[in-house]
Formats: C-alpha cells, structure tokens, sequence
C-alpha cells in the first residue's frame, strides 16, 4: 500500500510538473514569436524566394556576409562580398542604398540576421534575409 501512495504522489507530481511546463511555454511563446515582428523591416525569405525576388527586382542589391574565404569559394552572381566584421567599415558606401532591397546571406542564416537588424537600426527599410543561408 505504501508503494501504491508513494507512486501515486511520484505521479501527481509528475503530473502537476508537466501542466506547469506547458503553461510556462504557452506564456512565453507569444514573446517568442513577437521576436520576428520586433524588426518590420526584415524579411525572412527561403534561398528559393531570394532567388526569385533577385530575379523580378531591378536594382536589387545582394550583399553575403561571409568572411572572404567563404567568398571566393561560392557566392551568388553579383554579390558583393562585406564580410560582418568589416560592416561598419562599409557603412558610406552602403548608404546609398538605404531605401533599396538588399538581399542578406551567410552560410546558416545568423550572421545575415545580425547585420540585417545592424541595418535597419542604420535607417535600411527593405532588407530581406536567407535565413537558413545558403550552406
């Protein structure tokens, strides 16, 4: 009989751990998924949809955030290689196309997404990222 209770409360609070979990998850999604929204002027996009915006969009700009190795190796056709660290070195340069789409990529996606955010904290209002990248 005293196993039955010790199980029975070993469940019970199993149970009751698990309903807490899912609740705490429940109220920390929407801040999660608010994340994306944060930034209005990023746009996350498939390597296939960057493909096809790179295609119909005169005057696109693409811009791959790899170091210079990673460059030379493969990059998209006119891409302009500035790697993430040499950014604020790029800076005048870019300025020029603060109101122009940029197509954003690195290998995986999470350098592209911190100079995107970089960018639009700059002023930029038509970034786009390939957010797996295109590793």
């Amino acid at each position: 009989m005293r196993q039955f209770v010790g199980k029975l409360a070993f469940c019970l609070v199993f149970i009751f751990l698990m309903i807490l979990a899912i609740l705490e998850h429940e109220a920390i999604q929407p801040v999660m998924s608010g994340a994306v929204s944060e930034f209005p002027s990023i746009q996350y996009i498939s390597q296939k949809e960057a493909e096809q915006l790179i295609t119909k969009t005169k005057g696109i700009v693409i811009i791959d955030v790899r170091n210079n190795t990673e460059y030379i190796q493969s990059h998209l056709e006119n891409a302009v290689n500035i790697p993430m660290r040499e950014l604020n070195e790029h800076l005048p340069e870019l300025e020029k196309y603060k109101d122009k789409p940029i197509v954003i990529y690195c290998d995986k996606g999470y350098r592209s997404k911190t100079v995107a955010i970089q960018l639009e904290a700059l002023g930029f209002r038509r970034l786009y990222v390939i957010e797996d990248g295109i590793g």
